[in-house]
């Protein structure tokens, strides 16, 4: 069932009476708590729903006074203020979860003299880097039994809806606009939500594209190096290929262009052929800068005395789809 607790903090003392003659023109049918402080006075009753008559009456009485959920900046008399609240434990006549329960103050002050703030219905969510737009759309309304005027809200925020033809959203009438605009904050965020868990999908999907082609020449180059396929070994390198050769981070030996690397690969120096590399399964990728792998092997498989599993690690950068260095550490 949904509860609503309801409590109003009456600034100014002689106010209670007429605080009471609302509560009697709402005909609230729960209890009335009243109790007296030293400078005001609180009453409080829990409802089986908001009691929204309640705000009715008392600007009816206080005509001069507006109700808002924003102070503004300087003071101002809060002649009183009303809150409502909602547990998240509470469920519909059905017994469903109720969605946004309440959980609000308003505040009593004089009517401002001054224009409504303006506000810009576009709102800009950052998804990462990237900006995400989208609009706070909303209508006139009434409500047909109180006749109370306001705004309601349309559940379109992805686009302006400039024709209103989207769906009312049926939680609750507003008093202005920038109060329905405040509201709609929260009520968007399941739209964003929904759509970021989309972005992060394509972002996903896009990166697995950006690598796929990268990854394909790095597993080539290992496989024919491991068959000692020259033209193989060749065919993914850059006419400008460098091939730096590091123990423990300290340069032994380079190899600048297609023809030194050639040289090396012929030699009887070479360990980069016919070393029946496995790439182990972490993949540093940072491109479009690098990729770094990792390898591991035994040193001859055909002399049974050195078994002994060896690891080194090759970092590839690229160039229009070509590798342009090879750096191999161990």
């Amino acid at each position: 069932m949904t509860e609503t607790q309801v409590s109003i903090i009456i600034n100014r003392k002689s106010d209670l009476e007429l605080i009471k003659s609302c509560y009697i023109k709402s005909k609230i049918r729960f209890p009335v708590y009243i109790c007296e402080y030293e400078e005001n006075y609180t009453t409080n009753f829990t409802s089986d729903y908001e009691e929204w008559e309640l705000d009715t009456e008392i600007l009816k009485c206080l005509s001069e006074y507006e109700f808002t959920e924003n102070l503004e900046k300087g003071r101002k008399e809060i002649r009183l203020q009303i809150s409502r609240y909602q547990s998240e434990l509470c469920t519909d006549g059905w017994g469903r979860p109720i969605e946004n329960p309440l959980n609000e103050t308003k505040y009593l002050i004089k009517k401002s003299k001054n224009k409504l703030a303006r506000f810009n219905p576009r709102i800009t969510v950052l998804f990462e880097g990237k900006e995400q737009i989208y609009f706070i759309n909303f209508v006139n309304g009434i409500n047909k039994n109180t006749k109370e005027k306001g705004f309601l809200l349309l559940n379109e925020f992805r686009t302006k809806n400039e024709n209103n033809e989207s769906e009312i959203l049926k939680d609750r009438l507003y008093k202005t606009p920038l109060e329905a605009f405040h509201s709609a904050q929260y009520i968007m965020e399941d739209t964003v939500n929904r759509d970021f868990e989309e972005y992060l999908k394509n972002k996903k999907k896009e990166i697995k594209k950006q690598q796929r082609i990268p990854r394909k020449k790095i597993r080539d180059f290992i496989n024919c190096c491991n068959k000692n396929d020259l033209d193989g070994i060749l065919n993914n390198l850059d006419d400008n290929i460098i091939f730096e050769k590091n123990i423990r981070w300290e340069t032994k030996s380079e190899f600048n262009g297609i023809e030194e690397f050639k040289d090396y690969i012929k030699s009887k120096d070479q360990d980069l052929c016919g070393m029946e590399f496995k790439i182990r399964s972490s993949w540093n990728i940072n491109l479009p800068a690098s990729i770094t792998i990792g390898i591991k092997y035994f040193p001859d498989s055909n002399k049974k005395d050195n078994m002994t599993l060896k690891f080194r690690q090759y970092m590839f950068e690229f160039k229009e789809e070509k590798i342009i260095r090879i750096t191999e550490e161990k």
